[in-house]
C-alpha cells in the first residue's frame, strides 16, 4: 500500500470516529510527531550550515537561480505525470 493509499485509509477510519476523546488523542498524537520531526530536521543542521545555505540562497535569488510558484507547481506535475 502506497502512502497516499494510507491516509486515505486512515481518513477513512478518522471520519468514522465518534468519540471526542479519541479524536483529540489522535490530533495530539498527529501534533507531536510533526513536533518530533521537524526539531529533528532543524537538529540536523549546524548553525553554521543554516547560515551557509541561507547565504546560498541569497546568492541564488540575487542571481536569478528562483522559480516562481507556478514553475515549481508545473514542475511536480509533470515529475508527477512521469511516475
Amino acid at each position: 500500500m502506497d502512502i497516499q493509499a494510507h491516509k486515505l485509509a486512515f481518513l477513512s477510519e478518522y471520519l468514522r470516529v465518534n468519540d471526542e476523546e479519541v479524536l483529540l488523542k489522535l490530533t495530539s498524537l498527529l501534533r507531536r510527531e510533526r513536533q518530533k520531526r521537524a526539531k529533528n530536521y532543524l537538529q540536523l543542521m549546524t548553525p553554521k550550515q543554516l547560515s551557509d545555505k541561507l547565504d546560498k540562497a541569497e546568492t541564488d535569488s540575487k542571481e536569478g537561480r528562483v522559480m516562481s510558484q507556478q514553475e515549481v507547481e508545473e514542475f511536480f506535475k509533470k515529475k508527477r505525470a512521469v511516475q
